[in-house]
């Protein structure tokens, strides 16, 4: 960029701005939207695990939210003095900061996944069964059932 000032190319400057300001812009929007999916991630899970969804959810993505940007705005200040370097020729910094900030939602989003699909899921069925079990017998169908899923997610986890 320092080349364009010197040589007063102030077309490819202002061209070279606008490259580097969409990249930034690109990248913030995404960080901020992978909060707002690991979010989403969170309280669908909580649905499916018949957990209640508070206000604490939202609260947490906002500070989140917050950090994220706080960290952002030091990334866009070293690419903004790394824009006089010749070799510098993309916002390096906030990019960066951008894929570990997806990387941190998506691992979440993953974690939501695996709970959802976890046999937590299963839990209220099971507290249902073993309340409405009028006998000894159903409450040893109930226990032999609970065994074998164990065993099955042993098997699983082993594979």
């Amino acid at each position: 960029m320092l080349e364009y000032i010197t040589t007063g190319n102030w077309d490819a400057l202002v061209s070279d701005c606008i490259v580097r300001i969409m990249i930034i812009l690109l990248s913030w929007a995404c960080a901020v939207a992978s909060s707002f999916i690991d979010l989403w991630s969170g309280v669908d899970t909580a649905k499916a695990l018949g957990e209640s969804i508070q206000s604490d959810g939202l609260r947490r993505t906002v500070v989140k939210i917050g950090d994220y940007m706080r960290v952002m705005l030091f990334l866009l200040m070293f690419d903004l003095l790394g824009a006089f370097l010749s070799f510098y020729v993309m916002p390096f910094a906030t990019m960066l900061g951008a894929l570990s900030i997806i990387l941190i939602e998506g691992k979440s989003v993953i974690e939501n996944s695996r709970r959802k699909k976890s046999n937590s899921a299963n839990i209220p069925d099971v507290m249902r069964q073993i309340v409405n079990a009028k006998n000894i017998r159903e409450s040893k169908e109930v226990y032999e059932a609970i065994l074998k899923e164990l065993n099955n997610t042993k098997a699983n986890e082993n594979n």
